[in-house]
């Protein structure tokens, strides 16, 4: 460490990432993980019909900036690409959030799979 310069110093260094760090990060991980899967196990009734609608309308949302961030596309009738690289510069951050949204809602709607008939 003291042979390299301020510039190429790294905080923590690697060994603590492992054993300090590591550690910590996994248990956090791990507590995080146990509320969630508590929540989703207890979920019945009301509060589940609103987090399956919560569902629906973020899917709703992402769906729908898919479709505007690809009309330009649509109407020189180029219907069938894939990735963000042929939309306009100005469309990509519609096309990256639709997908993050899609993605949410799908993980959303495969948890509430695991709650109580």
């Amino acid at each position: 460490m003291n042979n390299r310069g301020s510039k190429d110093w790294v905080w923590p260094p690697a060994d603590q990432w492992i054993t300090v760090w590591g550690i910590f990060v996994a248990a956090v991980v791990g507590l995080l993980t146990s509320q969630l899967l508590f929540f989703f196990f207890g979920l019945t009734g009301t509060r589940w019909i609103w987090c399956y609608g919560i569902g629906l309308a973020v899917a709703a949302v992402g769906v729908s900036l898919i479709f505007y961030a690809k009309l330009p596309l649509y109407r020189q009738r180029r219907f069938l690409t894939f990735g963000s690289r042929a939309l306009p510069e100005s469309r990509r951050p519609f096309y990256r959030w639709s997908y993050r949204c899609v993605t949410f809602a799908v993980s959303l709607l495969l948890c509430l799979l695991l709650s109580r008939p």
